[in-house]
């Protein structure tokens, strides 16, 4: 039977056998090209076009494929994105550097969070302003430093939104197609936002749901709610609710939707991880729920939670006290479930110099940038930001997996060269 299949395919015209061979998936396509010379050169041939790693990448990491190659390294192919997501299972075995960047040397240096941007650059948030840096050197950015003191700031290509400490939130935008066009919007008394690509949605202090298309800066209704909002989550295109009752709504187009509640009876970090709140909820509040539902939370860094950082099956978690915990699929029955997973690895940015012994030093935020063949994990704390850098080793291969494109460009034919 498989000598007939083999008969068959080599008969087939080129163009159809190339055709065919888009479908299989990237480990199978490479199983092929063991087959014959005929179809070595066929997959070979496939392989030097970038189209085909972007579908990889989308096929098999549907949630972080459009941000993992945003955030990467500049001139990165998408087949150095599909290879370096596909090396996090292993990272306990590549090899570490450690380095930082963007210490703050006084108190108007302080640092609250950072965005990685596109062309390897990262704008801290710092209490005088936003500062950017190169993402290579680490060193300041040409770009202007935006002066101010601001409670919160996110960034991508076309919009800069900032939150006051007056609760006003500011958003700019920073290409303009149109002239006629407004630049720049301002909101008042907004306790909380988040910035999906095209939209911003934001709610009132009274409970008031809006969303901003930074299109043209138009602004609409979305809904009221009877409940005290705190948190915003977005995924699967659905914007979803979480109130200080415990209660999940899912905005469903027209009006928000009752969800589910966090009870006594349901893992409530799978309800948070199932409906995108992990990286946005106030983990004090959270702990203040489990004691209220009798919920046993373990000692250690898993109890002074700050920040959670989902990037597909990885999971970082930064405490209060500098500990960096990162796990990969921290799954139990198919639920997520932190508690009972052990992290792959583990770091402390404590430093012997911060006295007492037992003096916090709360990750308050933590992002990814992909490189070839590694990853770069950013962790930005009060008074430093941390970059690890792991970095995975190859012996020598024929297998076109894991050969690296060289002088190639998106736009002309790609060339694989077989490694030493």
């Amino acid at each position: 039977m498989k000598e007939d299949s083999h008969y068959c395919l080599s008969v087939l015209p080129t163009e159809i056998v190339l055709y065919i061979f888009t479908y299989l998936p990237a480990k199978e396509l490479i199983r092929c090209r063991q087959v014959c010379l005929r179809f070595k050169q066929i997959v070979d041939e496939l392989t030097r076009r970038d189209a085909l790693w972007r579908e990889y990448c989308k096929k098999n990491y549907p949630t972080v494929y459009k941000i993992a190659q945003y955030k990467s390294k500049p001139d990165l192919l998408w087949y150095n994105i599909f290879k370096s997501l596909t090396l996090w299972p292993k990272i306990a075995d590549a090899r570490e550097d450690w380095d930082e960047f963007a210490s703050a040397s006084s108190v108007n240096e302080k640092i609250s969070n950072f965005e990685i941007l596109r062309d390897g650059v990262i704008g801290v948030h710092k209490r005088g302003g936003i500062v950017y840096y190169d993402i290579e050197t680490l060193q300041r950015a040409r770009r202007e430093t935006i002066t101010g003191d601001y409670m919160k700031y996110k960034e991508n290509d076309d919009t800069i939104v900032i939150q006051s400490y007056h609760l006003q939130l500011y958003i700019i935008r920073k290409i303009i197609q149109n002239p006629r066009l407004e630049t720049n919007v301002t909101f008042d008394n907004i306790k909380t936002f988040i910035l999906e690509d095209q939209e911003i949605y934001y709610v009132t202090l009274n409970d008031d749901i809006y969303v901003c298309r930074l299109e043209n800066l138009s602004t609409e209704l979305l809904e009221h709610s009877d409940e005290s909002i705190m948190s915003l989550g977005y995924c699967q295109s659905r914007l979803h609710v979480l109130t200080l009752q415990r209660h999940i709504y899912t905005y469903n187009g027209k009006k928000l939707v009752f969800t589910c509640l966090l009870g006594p009876d349901r893992n409530l970090l799978n309800l948070l991880y199932k409906y995108s709140f992990l990286d946005t909820v106030d983990w004090k509040i959270y702990n203040q729920w489990m004691y209220v539902l009798n919920r046993y939370i373990p000692e250690g860094p898993l109890r002074d939670i700050i920040t959670v950082r989902v990037y597909g099956e990885v999971v970082f978690v930064g405490s209060n006290w500098g500990v960096l915990r990162i796990y990969y699929s921290p799954f139990t029955n198919e639920e997520f479930d932190l508690y009972n997973s052990e992290p792959i690895k583990q770091y402390n940015f404590t430093e012997r110099s911060d006295c007492p012994v037992l003096s916090m030093c709360p990750i308050v935020q933590i992002d990814v940038s992909e490189s070839e063949d590694g990853h770069m994990v950013i962790v930005a704390m009060p008074k430093k930001i941390a970059v690890l850098t792991f970095t995975h080793n190859f012996k020598g291969t024929a297998s076109v997996a894991m050969l690296p494109y060289k002088d190639a460009q998106t736009t002309k034919a790609l060339k694989i060269e077989d490694c030493a």
